[in-house]
């Protein structure tokens, strides 16, 4: 964190923000957004992507949009941060990452799925291929490999279709929740709005004055938008989202120049 600065006014800026529909298009593409993101990396303001993607998936675009700070996976199943980013580091050491986990219901989830599926239709991620996941996602297969990246779920699980009488049962012992194009399965602890709060804490111990502003565009997105000093709800995904964060910038409520 040594590299990052306190902005003007003493305060210290931090974005949390959706993916899906937000950040990118229905072509996952966040072309029109990436004049912004440039500046933000060159202003060095965190740029935290809290999402149902999964942790492979969120690696992909932090890579493409040369972001590396935390990120929340798989509607708040868990926090991704990098070695080293905070003085005071929390979370299990593995790999590249300390991990904060705070629900993992995938084998359970799973479980209770194929349950189910012996007498509702109900069909998952992981009951498909990759190449069908790609013609009903739209997300590449074969160049990026961006289909495989959304069946490798470590948390939850991603539903594509199910009967009514299958979701209640899901529902008894699950969060279902519909995240725009899919539903959504994971454990009841987890919680986007929770794992903004961890973030936002750590961000609060090295920098007092902390201001959050959170990007999201669905349902799924509510429980970060009440944890964030500054909720945005958007509609039309990358442009607009650059256009909030540009106006932010050039009239600033709280002084951000």
């Amino acid at each position: 964190m040594k590299e990052h600065k306190k902005m003007r006014n003493n305060k210290f800026y931090v974005i949390f923000t959706d993916l899906d529909g937000t950040l990118l298009d229905d072509n996952y593409s966040y072309k029109d957004a990436l004049p912004v993101l440039r500046v933000l990396n060159k202003r060095k303001i965190p740029l935290v992507f809290c999402s149902a993607k999964t942790k492979a998936e969120q690696e992909f675009f932090q890579k493409k949009m040369e972001i590396n700070h935390p990120f929340i996976v798989e509607n708040g199943s868990a926090i991704y941060i990098p070695n080293k980013y905070f003085k005071r580091e929390k979370g299990k050491k593995k790999s590249n990452y300390r991990i904060i986990v705070l629900d993992n219901k995938s084998d359970k989830i799973r479980k209770e799925i194929k349950r189910l599926q012996k007498k509702y239709k109900i069909k998952a991620f992981y009951d498909i291929s990759e190449k069908e996941i790609s013609k009903i996602t739209g997300l590449d297969f074969k160049k990026s490999g961006l289909a495989k990246l959304a069946k490798d779920r470590e948390f939850g699980e991603t539903i594509v279709e199910a009967d009514k009488e299958a979701l209640k049962e899901l529902k008894k012992k699950f969060n279902v929740v519909s995240g725009g194009r899919f539903i959504q399965v994971f454990g009841k602890k987890a919680d986007k709005g929770k794992a903004v709060r961890i973030l936002t804490e750590m961000y609060k111990k090295e920098f007092r004055k902390v201001i959050t502003i959170g990007i999201g565009n669905s349902e799924n997105d509510k429980p970060m938008l009440k944890n964030v000093d500054v909720p945005v709800l958007l509609k039309d995904g990358p442009r607009e989202w650059a256009e909030f964060i540009q106006h932010l910038f050039e009239y600033p409520p709280f002084g951000v120049k």
